[in-house]
């Protein structure tokens, strides 16, 4: 599976190197395709539901499973954010990202609705327990058999195919902004190789690595767990200049109490369940404070705002 992902990566790094439409058709392409095994599982599956397998249950250990299904959906969630990392390429940013974020939120919601009812409704909890990762793939087999097995299998690399295009597409974009505002070295804003910049070489080079040395699942993980610390202190860097850009305090607090419990929740359940991936997130975040620490030290480059004001 690493050998598969670090095939996949080297493919869109090299994608990036037509710029940002090129990224956006295959995109597109992958998107469509995935959601169109999507509908064929959805269709097929929804005839051959057991009512008795989809009725809810309240004992303590239902209520607990929920509360981590519940987190773990959260966090799937919060991949709507690399929308804004394309906003300098699109058109009137304003007023189509929210509106591209809003679409995408709900096209997503009727799906996962939709996925997650067939899947349980064709399994038992034991069934998909045992399947992990294969756990629709197996869903498939009552209903379109081996075939549906392959299909879902072949959805499956579609959407890590899709993950990956967009987080080296826009984490190459935020490397390059943060760069030419002072914030990073200038090695992320240098254009190298096919008119790239470096920051993309970086950003795939540290993908290949976690991709050999880790499985999907830890990964998933660690990036949960800095999307969350990011979106923390994008909220409370928007509550400090509410008054100067708009927005509702009390809602800021609401958003940053809910993230932060998700992220002690989420620390929790590594502990217990991974404790390799619950220090890798710490040795993670300690190595970023570390480099950000020597170059804010160390470094002789100065951040915009102080080259604005002149400090």
């Amino acid at each position: 599976m690493a050998l598969i992902e670090a095939m996949i990566i080297l493919l869109f790094t090299s994608l990036n190197f037509f710029g940002s439409k090129s990224v956006g058709k295959a995109e597109a392409f992958i998107v469509l395709t995935k959601l169109s095994i999507l509908f064929i599982f959805i269709i097929f599956g929804l005839f051959t539901i057991n009512p008795a397998y989809i009725n809810p249950s309240f004992s303590s250990n239902a209520m607990s499973g929920t509360l981590n299904a519940a987190v773990i959906f959260f966090l799937s969630y919060m991949g709507f954010g690399l929308v804004t990392n394309a906003s300098e390429n699109i058109k009137e940013p304003k007023k189509n990202v929210p509106k591209a974020i809003y679409i995408s939120i709900g096209i997503v919601a009727v799906v996962y609705v939709l996925v997650s009812t067939v899947a349980v409704g064709n399994l038992t909890i034991t069934q998909l327990m045992a399947a992990q990762d294969n756990a629709l793939a197996v869903a498939a087999r009552p209903f379109l058999g081996s075939m549906g097995f392959l299909l879902i299998s072949i959805g499956a690399l579609f959407s890590i195919s899709s993950a990956i295009n967009a987080t080296l597409y826009g984490g190459a974009n935020i490397a390059y902004t943060l760069a030419k505002e002072g914030e990073l070295p200038q090695a992320f804003e240098r254009k190298v190789w096919f008119g790239s910049s470096e920051g993309l070489y970086i950003t795939a080079g540290l993908s290949l690595v976690f991709a050999l040395f880790l499985n999907m699942g830890g990964i998933a993980s660690i990036t949960s767990a800095v999307f969350i610390v990011i979106y923390v202190f994008v909220i409370v860097s928007h509550y400090r200049l509410a008054d100067e850009i708009g927005g509702r305090k009390k809602l800021l607090v609401l958003n940053a109490a809910v993230i932060s419990a998700v992220f002690v929740l989420l620390m929790y359940y590594q502990f217990t369940t991974q404790a390799n991936i619950f220090y890798s997130i710490i040795i993670i975040f300690l190595f970023a404070y570390l480099a950000e620490y020597l170059y804010r030290r160390y470094g002789k480059r100065e951040f915009a705002e102080e080259l604005k004001h002149g400090d």
